[in-house]
Formats: structure tokens, sequence, C-alpha cells
């Protein structure tokens, strides 16, 4: 596996902790944020406050959420990263998921840094699996 860029490590460490305002330090004010799940955009954002609702909304949704990097891939300012995810819900949500259940994927990452701060995230994955 190659080795992360430091902010986008420092990012994901923070995504592990649920410790929003690390992650928002490690992006540009400029960001933007897309989710892609099953082929689908579940969540966009532009700019840092944007994406600061969407990851606080987030953080608490979860009681806890781990993203392992699998592999990664850097060519000059961008970063694809292979990410195996597991996730427990801490609430009944919107879109069916309920407090308890165990969420397991696999998925992709795509960082773009610009200037050492994380101007770009783009996820992807595929259907979500687990006992409920």
């Amino acid at each position: 596996m190659t080795r992360l860029p430091e902010i986008i490590q420092t990012y994901l460490d923070a995504y592990n902790r649920k410790d929003v305002e690390v992650m928002l330090a490690c992006l540009a004010q400029e960001v933007t944020f897309q989710n892609i799940s099953d082929g689908v955009v579940t969540a966009e954002t532009v700019g840092r406050a944007a994406f600061e609702t969407l990851a606080r909304a987030g953080a608490e949704a979860f009681r806890s959420r781990s993203q392992r990097v699998r592999h990664a891939i850097t060519v000059a300012d961008t970063t694809l990263v292979e990410i195996g995810y597991r996730a427990e819900v801490a609430m009944d949500l919107p879109n069916g998921w309920v407090a308890g259940q165990v969420l397991s994927f696999q998925g992709a990452s795509a960082f773009r840094v610009q200037d050492g701060k994380i101007i770009s995230i783009i996820d992807q994955s595929d259907t979500v699996e687990g006992p409920s």
C-alpha cells in the first residue's frame, strides 16, 4: 500500500474518531464533497460550512464508524483509496437504517489536495451489507 499524504491520513484518523474539528482543519475553504452509492449521488456539498453541517450530522448518526484503507495510490495531487467501512447506527434514520444496525461495505474515495489542504472528496460505495 502506498503511504497516504499526511493531510489525508489526518483527515481519515479524525473521521474515525468523529473529530469534526480536525476533519474541517484538513479542508480547503472551497472544498467539494460528493457521496455516490450504487451509482446515485446521495450527498453533495460545496464549501467548508456546508461540509461541516453534513459532517456533524454524520458523526451523530453513528455510535462508531471506521474507514480502513485497503489500497491507495497517489498521482500528482490526487489520491485514490480503496476503503473498507464499518459503522454502527446510533439512531433510526430516514433511509431505513435502525439504531444498532451494523453496516459493512467496500468503497473507494478520491481525494484531491491543493496547497496542503483537501480541495475535493468523492466517496463511492456499493450496496450496504450487514445484519439489522
